[in-house]
Parts: structure tokens; sequence; C-alpha cells
């Protein structure tokens, strides 16, 4: 009776991974639930694993069950998990770059603050640049810049003297007298050209572009910050101390799912946006920022449609960019039209903000 148990929940599981299986290809515009199942995909396929090791030391002919059902999503479990071997050796970089190269860092600063930093304490400001600078790209995107309008800390000057970022297209959300924060496109070579793909802004998360001329070959960077969840404190809480009253667990769980639900929702629609934005570029083009979604759903799968995803192509271990309380995901990526090639990639795991800076090296 207990196998027999076992064997169903076996059902269940595989049944359930299926279903996530198909999060990249419904808009959750028409039919939600499935974004949830996509969001769920590592849990599942640990699931599946663990029912394969029962049913190896139970009854053999039973893991065919989830071993075929992992098999047959190998190409989702390989947008999670990079396979690549050899590390990064930027030391390399001291008898120069291939010209035909573009080096690009994605990097969400948080407005070079920790997590759960308040006012009163340092910011990452130093340690980020530093970061920064020892990459040495040719082209930065940020997500939640954040300058000041004058002085030592106009971050605009401090990028062009510590990194010698000449160029930059900073379009700020919200701005008065004394600072500023938006987005931000940072490059050692001329920007020709700038703007934003217009619709389903929402605050700092919007999409920008910059034309960049590199010895006369013009590509265009967009920088990307989809839509947040929007998880407030007592959400956060939640998920590291869930309540020990029914009522409270209910009503955060519905709370949690309703702001899940809605982002699903917001990102698709700014993912349809900037797929048809992007397919009237005329030039060779790179899609760099902080998607806010996984691998395994729907606004990641439109964008991405037809591009080179620089993880897919050399990256290395489990893809994860995010850092902060909620489950760790990739949710940081960098896409490029087919006019390149991806020579290197990596994730720097530095705790500054609670995203991970990600960079590629990209040959046109």
């Amino acid at each position: 009776m207990f196998s027999k148990a076992v064997l169903w929940a076996n059902v269940c599981a595989v049944a359930a991974l299926f279903v996530s299986y198909l999060a990249p290809v419904i808009n959750p515009k028409t039919f939600w639930p499935i974004a949830f199942f996509g969001i769920a995909y590592l849990p599942l396929l640990v699931v599946n694993i663990l029912f394969i090791a029962y049913w190896a030391f139970r009854r053999g002919r039973f893991v065919l069950l989830s071993f075929t059902a992992i098999l047959l999503g190998w190409g989702t479990l390989t947008k999670h998990v990079g396979f690549h071997t050899g590390g990064v050796d930027l030391s390399a970089d001291s008898t120069g770059r291939d010209p035909n190269h573009v080096r690009l860092l994605t990097y969400n600063v948080h407005f070079f603050r920790t997590f759960h930093q308040d006012d009163t304490e340092p910011t990452i400001r130093n340690e980020a640049m530093q970061l920064m600078d020892s990459v040495s790209p040719d082209v930065i995107c940020i997500q939640e810049y954040y300058t000041r309008q004058k002085g030592k800390f106009r971050m605009a000057k401090a990028f062009e003297r510590e990194i010698g970022m000449r160029y930059h297209y900073f379009l700020p959300t919200a701005e008065n007298e004394y600072e500023a924060y938006g987005m931000a496109i940072f490059s050692k070579y001329p920007i020709v050209g700038s703007g934003q793909v217009s619709g389903h802004e929402h605050g700092v998360n919007r999409v920008i572009y910059a034309d960049i001329d590199k010895n006369g070959r013009i590509f265009r960077i967009y920088n990307v910050h989809l839509r947040s969840i929007g998880f407030q404190k007592e959400d956060y809480e939640f998920i590291k101390r869930p309540a020990k009253t029914l009522e409270k667990d209910a009503a955060s769980t519905r709370r949690i799912g309703a702001r899940l639900k809605w982002a699903f929702s917001e990102r698709s629609a700014q993912a349809e946006a900037l797929r048809r934005h992007s397919q009237d570029c005329k030039t060779p083009y790179v899609i760099a920022g902080d998607f806010n979604d996984t691998p395994l759903s729907y606004a990641v799968n439109n964008v991405s449609s037809d591009l080179v995803n620089a993880f897919r192509e050399k990256g290395r271990g489990w893809g994860v960019t995010y850092n902060g309380d909620f489950p760790n995901f990739q949710i940081d990526y960098i896409l490029a039209s087919k006019d390149f090639k991806v020579s290197r990639y990596q994730i720097i795991k530095a705790r500054l903000s609670d995203h991970y800076p990600v960079w590629a090296d990209l040959e046109l």
C-alpha cells in the first residue's frame, strides 16, 4: 500500500513537471496558473530526482517514470544549469582583447545599497565600482541606478574617472535638484542614439536602449528591468518565518500569490513590447538586464526566442543571479542577436546588491 501511494505521488510529480514545461509558451494573461508551475520547476525537478532514487532501491522499472520526464525536458534543464567546463581568466586581457569583441556587464545595483540597508549606513558604491572596473567592460547596463545631481557623488563623473566610461545614457524615473534614480547605460565608445521602449512602464521597471559606435560598427544595447513582484516587508518576513496560525498563513499566501499573478501578467506585456521593438532594429543588438523572471517563464522565452543566450552558450553550474530573500533563481540575462557569438560568460558571486553582476564577451 505504501508503494502504491508513492507511485501515485510520483505520477502527480511527473504530471506537474510536464505542466511546468508549458510555462514558457502560455501567456499568463491567457491562463495565469501555468506561470506558477514554471517558477516551481526546480523544486519539481528535485522531487522527481528523489523518486528516481526511491524506485532504484525498490522496483527498478518505475525509475523510468521520472527519468523519462526529466529527459524529455532536457532543453529546459539546460536553461537552468550550464554544463560548460573551464573557468574565466581575466588576466588574459593583459595582452589586449580582440577588437571585434564587446564585453558587456549587467548589474542591478539596488541604488548602490544592500537589500536591507537604511539611509544611515555606508553605501556599496566603492565596492561596486571596484568590482565593475576589475571586469574592464566596454558597456555596462545598470538597473536601479542612483546618483546625486552634483558633486563627487555624481555617478556619471565617477564612471568616467574610475572605469573609463566616457559616454552614458541615463533615463531618470524620479529626480529633484538633489538626486535622481532610474536606468543607465555606460559605454567606452560613443553613443550615437538612445531612447526607451514606450508602454507598460512602472517606476524603475522599464526598458531603455543606446546605439553604440565601436570603431565604425554600430550595435544596439537594450537595458531591461521588467516588472518587479513588489513584495513588501511583511511578505519577506512571511517567506523567512511563516506565521504560526492557519489564518495568518492563508492570508499571507493569498497576498503573495496575488502579487505574483499580477507581476507575471505585467512582465508578459513588457516582454511583447520589447520583442516588437527589437525585431524592428536594423543593427546587431544585445538585450541585457533584470527580467525578474526565471528561464522557464513566458517573458524570458518570448524575448529570447531566436536570440543567443550567453548562459546557455558558456554558463557553468546553476545559473543563480539573485541572492535576496525570495528563493534564488536566474533572473538576469544577456541575450544577443545572431550577429554575435558568445566567447565567455560569468556570474560574479559578489553579495553586494541583491543581484549578482553578470558579464559576457560577445564577438561581433
